[in-house]
């Protein structure tokens, strides 16, 4: 199982001191795409078909996840990795 986590490690200070940070630096729809993810931290094991929900093509979806990921917003885990504090599946 392949999901996110908020920030690098899924400490939330750190995310938020990077998102304020790197704030004007995204694009209006990774703001938009951001907030679905804040919001699916709540909720975590909800399956979400991101592109779908807000309108991306799956190219878009992946580029944005790409960036957010290169500015420090969100990171990947498995299973298999460190157990995060913050995570769901997109």
């Amino acid at each position: 199982m392949l999901g996110y986590v908020l920030g690098r490690d899924g400490d939330i200070h750190d995310f938020i001191e990077t998102l304020k940070r790197v704030h004007g630096e995204l694009e209006y729809d990774e703001i938009r795409l951001m907030r679905e993810l804040i919001e699916l931290t709540a909720h975590p094991g909800n399956v979400v078909n991101m592109a779908e929900k807000l309108n991306l093509t799956s190219v878009e979806l992946s580029d944005y996840l790409q960036h957010l990921r290169a500015c420090g917003l969100i990171d990947y885990w498995s299973e298999k990795s460190s157990k995060p504090l913050s995570k769901s599946v997109i």
